[in-house]
């Protein structure tokens, strides 16, 4: 694999944790801005839904730019909104700082994804996508768990300077040892949108927003909830997270090869399957802290292997598009995760914390009912696209 890819993925690790770690400072944040936990919890419904909207933006305005240029001013971006958070004095500030650092993060990641695809033959795309969403990975082993010790001993805001750090040193890493490259081509909003016209990649894309939605509308709120299972110490609570990256960085190691080897389909089924089963557990899984570590590994594990797939899946769509499919399967993962934070906010004010499990395995639930339609339709449009190949063969 080329070496580029490993370079990628440390600014997915910088994001990654900047993304997941605001769940493991939540009661702190929440206290220091006089806030109420599930007030304090949309500041993850606020960076989402700006990825969300900034990826396509972003993904339009800077087509006709230099893929090196992209990233590095993307990561430049992201490390001032982790500072102007991490220096707030009040809510709004502290939301306003999430805003840029989601349009910077919105910028680098589909841009990385897509350059891992173009970098390697077809054949190894799941491997090289595993790669780079295996700085995600690694930020929830390493980068959660140890920011949510900082946040614990020095104060949340110390996280978010960590976090600030880690954007910089990302994007020195990058600067020096990413080669330039070309752009990735000029186009409206509108041809950024039309694999939206296709059933299949619509199909799939809710898969995204809905199996995302299941396991952050309780992740969201992952300190409140483990601080019952852990006694409330934030070394506990470190290591509970920690076990849960760890099971991620099992589950992305294995749905890379997994998805070359078998399908997409085998590996999406197995995944969001076996998370909705954990998940439906946690209420009584998450009444012990050995129970509870043992339910995080499986659903670290499960949870993180469906985005190869279903990235695998949309270029196999839309291969001439696969940097706007990218783009939009990144705006539903993010909307998912919006939407799974706002359900959970209003949830959490109603039942304890860990019953959140049951709300989440039903949206999972959902999930796989529409990945049932999907899948037939993905079958009848690669039926589709054999069928004209043969018959422009036959014409020729």
């Amino acid at each position: 694999m080329p070496f580029v890819l490993w370079l990628l993925a440390v600014g997915t690790f910088a994001i990654g944790t900047d993304a997941f770690v605001i769940a493991g400072v939540l009661p702190e944040l929440a206290a220091d801005l006089s806030v109420s936990v599930g007030t304090a919890g949309q500041l993850v419904t606020v960076f989402s839904i700006a990825y969300a909207v900034f990826a396509p933006i972003s993904a339009t305005l800077t087509g006709s730019l230099p893929r090196r240029t992209v990233l590095l001013t993307a990561l430049v971006v992201f490390s001032l909104g982790n500072i102007i958070s991490a220096t707030a004095s009040s809510f709004f500030i502290v939301a306003l700082g999430r805003i840029v650092a989601a349009a910077g993060a919105a910028s680098f990641t589909p841009q990385a994804s897509g350059v891992a695809a173009a970098l390697v033959p077809e054949g190894r795309r799941g491997s090289a996508l595993s790669i780079v969403i295996g700085g995600l990975t690694l930020s929830t082993a390493l980068g959660v768990p140890i920011g949510t010790l900082v946040g614990s001993r020095l104060g949340w805001r110390a996280t978010l300077w960590l976090v600030a750090a880690l954007g910089l040193l990302s994007l020195l890493g990058v600067a020096a040892r990413l080669p330039t490259l070309p752009p990735g081509g000029a186009h409206s909003l509108r041809d950024r949108l039309s694999p939206l016209r296709s059933p299949a990649v619509l199909a799939t894309l809710t898969v995204t927003l809905l199996a995302v939605c299941s396991e952050h509308l309780i992740y969201t709120y992952i300190g409140p909830v483990l601080q019952a299972s852990s006694g409330g110490g934030g070394g506990a609570l470190s290591v509970l997270l920690l076990v849960f990256g760890v099971g991620a960085m099992v589950g992305n190691a294995i749905a890379g090869p997994a998805t070359d080897r078998f399908s997409d389909r085998a590996v999406l089924w197995l995944s969001v399957g076996g998370m909705t089963l954990d998940l439906a557990l946690i209420p009584w899984t998450f009444t012990h802290p050995v129970l509870a570590g043992v339910s995080m590994f499986v659903w670290g594990m499960t949870g993180w292997m469906y985005l190869v797939p279903q990235q695998h899946r949309l270029l196999s769509l839309a291969s001439r598009q696969g940097a706007f499919t990218v783009s939009l399967n990144s705006s539903a993962l993010y909307l998912g995760i919006a939407l799974g934070g706002a359900i959970g906010g209003v949830l959490v004010t109603v039942m304890e914390p860990r019953m959140l499990g049951l709300p989440a395995a039903l949206v999972g639930v959902s999930a796989l009912v529409v990945a049932t339609f999907a899948d037939r339709l993905v079958a009848a449009e690669h039926g589709q696209r054999e069928a004209g190949v043969s018959a422009d063969k036959l014409a020729t």
